[in-house]
């Protein structure tokens, strides 16, 4: 009986790895998207087959969604193929060392706040002292409008590190507001009696319990993965969904939630 029960075992694991490889678990929904057969909409978890119809009810809708086998790929109504799809995993040519750096130039702080910029919780930046000395004369702000006033809001710093931290930055005189009036943001610099002007980019906050469900989802897919590819995987997927992340700012949010660290 042993050899019989033992194949069978082995036969059960088959088909059952058989089976999840066609699974495809939801990271995140843009718009709307149904089950066709089961009328459901997918959402964050949401397990389906690759076989099942979607229905996609809004025309821009997308959807990024997750295979072991397969990686991370997007749907749309114009590519919802899973069975062409490409995968939208990291770059091979992503390298962690490149992106944490000093910033040393006004050209260094404009590339990095300009387009859509995610802050995690907190984003902590080292920048050269010479360049750019911090006191109570000298520092960054950030202005931004908040019911069609201009608010200039000024930058912590320790040592030679700028802080931005979400929980302090929306705050009118130590009390806290929503949000301003739109995502544009202005950087300065103000030395004395002159501000400089640096750039102006979008503040992108995510909503952060949303962003640890997601992230987590694509941890779980990749657990076999090395540090440096799971910190790319979840770079890429940050990028393409709400914007770019400061890769320090990043590593510490993976390391201090999911204990995320080198090897």
């Amino acid at each position: 009986m042993k050899p019989i029960i033992t194949v069978l075992i082995f036969l059960f694991i088959a088909l059952d790895s058989s089976f999840s490889q066609n699974d495809f678990k939801v990271i995140k929904v843009n718009g709307s998207i149904l089950l066709k057969a089961k009328g459901i909409s997918l959402e964050t978890g949401t397990v389906f087959n690759d076989k099942e119809d979607l229905v996609f009810r809004t025309e821009d809708a997308t959807a990024a969604v997750i295979n072991s086998q397969k990686g991370r790929l997007i749907l749309s109504s114009k590519d919802h193929d899973l069975s062409t799809a490409r995968s939208n995993s990291l770059p091979s040519m992503y390298n962690i060392s490149s992106r944490g750096v000093t910033i040393l130039t006004n050209n260094d702080l404009s590339d990095l706040f300009s387009g859509k910029c995610v802050i995690l919780d907190r984003l902590v930046i080292e920048v050269d002292e010479k360049s750019f000395p911090m006191d109570n004369n000298q520092f960054f702000f950030l202005r931004y409008v908040y019911k069609g006033e201009e608010i200039n809001k000024k930058l912590a710093y320790s040592g030679d590190s700028l802080i931005i931290d979400k929980n302090t930055l929306f705050t009118i005189d130590g009390n806290p507001i929503p949000s301003a009036d739109n995502t544009s943001i202005k950087l300065f610099y103000h030395k004395g009696s002159v501000s400089v002007y640096i750039s102006e980019f979008d503040l992108i906050i995510p909503d952060m319990k949303q962003l640890s469900k997601e992230t987590q989802i694509i941890l779980d897919e990749i657990k076999d993965k090395t540090y440096k590819m799971k910190v790319g995987e979840i770079d890429s997927y940050i990028n393409e969904f709400y914007g770019k992340v400061y890769v320090e700012n990043l590593t510490g949010w993976l390391k201090n939630n999911f204990g995320i660290k080198p090897e």
